[in-house]
């Protein structure tokens, strides 16, 4: 059995990994690779993301073939990356994910309300929590075995007070906080037994099976951590609004990526640059690796293979489609991304490829592209190979488990057949002139949220 420290603070994480440099190479040479893993806007690590991509890799697609001013979108936006770093570097943003937890996340990034009113609606919450004398914590024994008594009822009242709107509907404020908490939901406690998450010490990065959290609870006694869950969700925004946030706000989509791309009228034939990353063929089941934070968002049972949560997630986020779906989803999305693009303009999709334990790596992009092009108006400009050691990888946790995952990506860089897309912007400006003042500027904000 691992230990605990292994668990919290080894084998998984939120942050990148602390090199400047991870090793990693493409077929066009180092590109992203040879800046630091840390790279980016403080509102990235909003909440980490089974699956994503760094804010690095898209910030290369977006200075090699955007400029300022230009429509940036993302229909498979997951924590809303690539729209984000559209807005810090001047460009207009829109992005879709029909996960809710997604669609929260974007939402938050795409178009975030000021620091000074978030913090404000906080204090609401709060007073209005304290003068309710709150005392509901009616939840699954899944939920709670994961945290104190006194965070459970403020967690319960705030995911209550939130879906008391649908959430569809939510202000920006409310769409930031829902971001912030589920970012601080379950995460591993530092050596001196302090924390910034709520939950008893775990995994971040995604949630484990609750029949093997409750295992790993009684074999390593592990303990729940009274946390004020108001004074962890201010410590957590400070950390986010670190860097300048000014910049036109864009638009979060909740529906099918498709229906996204081939119905909308306002961005037919007027965006300029898509990235995005579809989902992995057969490697991520993104209702059960996130099942705690979709709790907070309202959505119960989706811990278990047969909770009804489990099995509404599952039919909408297509989970275990084989290749043949694949492709024919696929088909459909660039379909999507031909009416949507200018005619100069250009689309990257980042694709895994995928293996069967013992089998070699499936090049899927590559494939995909081949089976698909005669089918569609667009053409390949090229496919860059990204090469990441397994170690730096999210899925090396899992050893020989990890399933079809690998260790490679594959940007498919498409634009219209008969395009012209402006290919001289071949240097890349990696300053990041958002920064507010680095870490004694954090510190600072830190000292001010806990004296509030």
């Amino acid at each position: 059995m691992t230990s605990e420290t292994d668990w919290s603070q080894e084998a998984y994480f939120e942050s990148p990994e602390p090199e400047s440099l991870d090793g990693g190479t493409t077929s066009n040479g180092d590109l992203w690779h040879t800046v630091s893993s840390r790279w980016g806007h403080a509102m990235h690590s909003m909440c980490s993301y089974y699956g994503m991509f760094p804010a690095k890799v898209a910030h290369y697609f977006i200075q090699r073939y955007s400029v300022p001013g230009d429509l940036v979108v993302d229909p498979f936006s997951g924590r809303g990356t690539t729209a984000l770093q559209a807005r810090a570097h001047g460009r207009r943003a829109l992005c879709n994910d029909l996960s809710p937890l997604a669609y929260v996340l974007s939402s938050a990034k795409v178009a975030p309300p000021t620091w000074r009113l978030v913090n404000a609606y906080v204090d609401e919450l709060e007073r209005e929590f304290r003068l309710s004398a709150y005392r509901n914590v009616d939840v699954s024994a899944d939920i709670a075995m994961l945290y104190h008594d006194n965070s459970l009822k403020q967690l319960v009242y705030l995911r209550e007070r939130l879906l008391s709107t649908p959430i569809k509907e939510w202000s920006a404020n409310e769409f930031m906080v829902a971001g912030a908490l589920a970012g601080i939901m379950h995460g591993g406690w530092r050596r001196d037994g302090t924390s910034q998450y709520l939950s008893i010490s775990m995994p971040n990065t995604f949630s484990m099976s609750p029949t093997y959290v409750a295992k790993f609870i009684a074999d390593n006694g592990l303990e729940k951590l009274d946390q004020d869950v108001f004074d962890r969700l201010r410590d957590k925004l400070a950390r986010l609004y670190l860097d300048d946030y000014s910049g036109e706000s864009g638009a979060a989509f909740h529906q099918d990526a498709v229906e996204m791309l081939t119905g909308s009228e306002s961005i037919r034939g007027k965006v300029d640059l898509i990235v995005t990353s579809p989902p992995y063929l057969g490697v991520v089941n993104y209702g059960a690796s996130n099942w705690i934070r979709l709790w907070l968002l309202g959505i119960d049972e989706v811990s278990r293979d047969q909770g009804a949560g489990r099995k509404q997630l599952d039919a909408a986020l297509d989970h275990g489609h084989n290749y043949t779906n694949y492709r024919d989803f696929m088909s459909r999305t660039l379909h999507g991304v031909e009416r949507s693009l200018k005619r100069d303009g250009v689309a990257v999709l980042v694709i895994g490829d995928v293996a069967e334990p013992g089998k070699r790596p499936v090049p899927l992009a590559a494939k995909l592209w081949n089976d698909v092009k005669a089918d569609t108006g667009l053409r390949l400009l090229e496919i860059v190979e990204d090469d990441l050691p397994t170690q730096k990888k999210v899925s090396r946790i899992w050893g020989e488990t990890k399933g079809q995952a690998t260790n490679r990506d594959c940007a498919l860089i498409l634009t219209h057949a008969g395009g012209d897309p402006d290919l001289s912007r071949t240097a890349i400006d990696w300053s990041e002139p958002y920064h507010d003042g680095g870490p004694d500027a954090a510190h600072d904000r830190l000292r001010r949220s806990r004296t509030r």
